[in-house]
C-alpha cells in the first residue's frame, strides 16, 4: 500500500477541524504529526482525534503534560489504528479489539481499542479506561481517516484507573529534645523529651531548672557535713 497521496496534510486537516487545536499541538510537539505523514503503514491509518473539550475534562491525576515525552508519543499513537477505516466500516466492524500504532511499540495485546456500535449507527470506543464517541468524520480519504472523539482515549497500561488514590508516605515529627541540665554545669546535660507536635514551654523548662539545682545543691551539702 502506497503512503498518504500527495496533497493530503494532517496538519492542515486538524487546523480546518477548528475544534482539534490541543491534540494538534502534542501531535505537533512530539513529531507524531511528521511520523503519520510520511511513513507508510500497510493498510492505512485511521485517526481519532480528541476535540479541545475531551481535553478539557481530563482530571488532573490524568494530565498528559505531566507524562515524559516517549510516554506521551505512545498515548498519542494508541488514538491511530493501523488500518483504513471508513466510518462505515466502523459501524459494522466485527473484530472489536483493533490494534493501534501504540501495539506495535508495545507488543501484542497491549494498547488495543475496542470498537462497537450502539443504538444503530453511534460508534462507541473503549480504551479499558474510558468511553469515547465518534462525534465528526474530519476527512476520509483512502488510505487515511480522521475522526473526532468525545475524550482523550488513555490507555490502561499507563494511567491508573479512575478515582484510585495516589499513596503517600507517613512523614513523623521527631521528638523536641529539651536541655535541663543547670547553666555553666559540666556534666552531660538531662534531656526532656516532648511527644510529637507538643511544645514544652519555657516557664516549665525554667521550674524544672530550678527543682534539679535544688537538688544538686542538696546533695552536695550533704556530702560535705558527711
Amino acid at each position: 500500500m502506497s503512503p498518504p497521496p500527495a496533497g493530503i496534510n494532517l496538519t492542515q486537516i486538524l487546523i480546518n477541524g477548528h475544534n482539534f487545536n490541543v491534540a494538534l499541538s502534542l501531535l505537533v510537539a512530539s513529531g507524531v504529526i511528521t511520523e503519520l505523514e510520511n511513513d507508510d503503514h500497510g493498510a492505512g491509518i485511521t485517526v481519532f482525534v480528541p476535540t479541545d473539550s475531551a481535553f478539557s475534562d481530563l482530571p488532573e491525576n490524568q494530565n498528559l503534560q505531566s507524562l515524559p515525552a516517549d510516554k506521551k508519543a505512545i498515548v498519542l499513537k494508541f488514538h491511530v489504528l493501523n488500518s483504513y477505516y471508513t466510518l462505515g466500516s466502523l459501524e459494522s466492524i466485527t473484530n472489536p479489539v483493533n490494534p493501534t500504532l501504540a501495539t506495535e511499540l508495545m507488543g501484542a495485546g497491549s494498547y488495543t481499542l475496542n470498537i462497537s456500535r450502539v443504538n444503530g449507527s453511534i460508534v462507541t470506543i473503549n480504551s479499558g479506561l474510558v468511553l469515547a464517541l465518534v462525534t465528526q468524520t474530519a476527512f476520509d480519504q483512502n488510505p487515511v481517516s480522521v475522526f473526532g472523539v468525545s475524550k482523550v482515549l488513555l490507555p490502561k497500561e499507563l494511567f491508573p484507573k479512575s478515582g484510585q488514590p495516589v499513596s503517600t508516605p507517613a512523614t513523623t515529627t521527631p521528638p523536641r529534645q529539651v536541655s535541663l541540665s543547670p547553666e555553666g554545669s559540666d556534666d552531660q546535660p538531662s534531656r526532656l523529651v516532648a511527644p510529637p507536635g507538643e511544645v514544652v514551654s519555657s516557664s516549665t523548662v525554667k521550674r524544672t531548672r530550678v527543682f534539679f539545682y535544688l537538688c544538686w545543691c542538696i546533695a552536695f551539702w550533704c556530702a560535705f557535713l558527711v
